[in-house]
């Protein structure tokens, strides 16, 4: 259900919302928060330290629960969050080579044409950083309702992200809908294992 309402929120955004709030935000200096808190949240899912030391460290936590025996009640749990974070991670960059989307700033400086996808180069599409995050707490608000506050932290990369023009609206929305997607269909792969 999210995924659908996600995706045709972005077909709308696409065609009617994007420009003209891109072209809004460009008149504003964007606050330093805004690059401040997408680098601390980095930080907590281990960017820093290498590009791919979350999808590593959670392929561990799924080898150590499926290897011993007491822990194995936890294995579809991190099974599940293993593969959607890596799932959604190699679809978003596919995603972005496939559409060439340009960042709203880029854009901007080639004169706004009409069409804002298909330039050669163009990795706008879908957000990077809030594919980064939401497939990490997407899933784990799936497997321990408790997270769920933690949710709050995909808002707040969203908004980020456009708050500093580098993102279309429909690109952070896009990228909920491809979490959406993967942590459904990565459930529905995993749920056979539980037995």
């Amino acid at each position: 259900m999210v995924a659908a309402v996600a995706a045709a929120m972005s077909a709308l955004l696409i065609l009617a919302i994007d420009q003209p709030v891109a072209r809004w935000l460009a008149r504003y200096e964007p606050l330093a928060v805004w690059d401040r808190g997408i680098e601390a949240l980095e930080y907590g899912v281990l960017l820093p330290l290498h590009r791919l030391a979350l999808p590593v460290v959670l392929v561990l936590g799924m080898i150590v629960t499926v290897s011993v025996p007491r822990l194995r009640a936890h294995a579809p749990a991190w099974m599940l969050l293993a593969s959607t974070q890596l799932v959604c991670r190699l679809a978003m960059i596919w995603c972005k080579e496939a559409t060439g989307r340009l960042r709203p700033t880029e854009w901007l400086m080639r004169g706004a044409p009409d069409e804002t996808f298909g330039w050669v180069g163009g990795i706008s599409f879908p957000s990077g950083h809030v594919v980064l995050f939401a497939s990490l707490l997407v899933p784990l608000a799936v497997v321990a309702p408790r997270t769920r506050p933690l949710l709050a932290l995909v808002g707040f990369a969203m908004i980020a992200r456009l708050g500093v023009n580098a993102h279309f609206v429909s690109d952070v929305v896009a990228a909920i809908t491809l979490v959406a997607v993967v942590t459904w269909a990565m459930g529905w792969l995993v749920r056979p294992c539980r037995r």
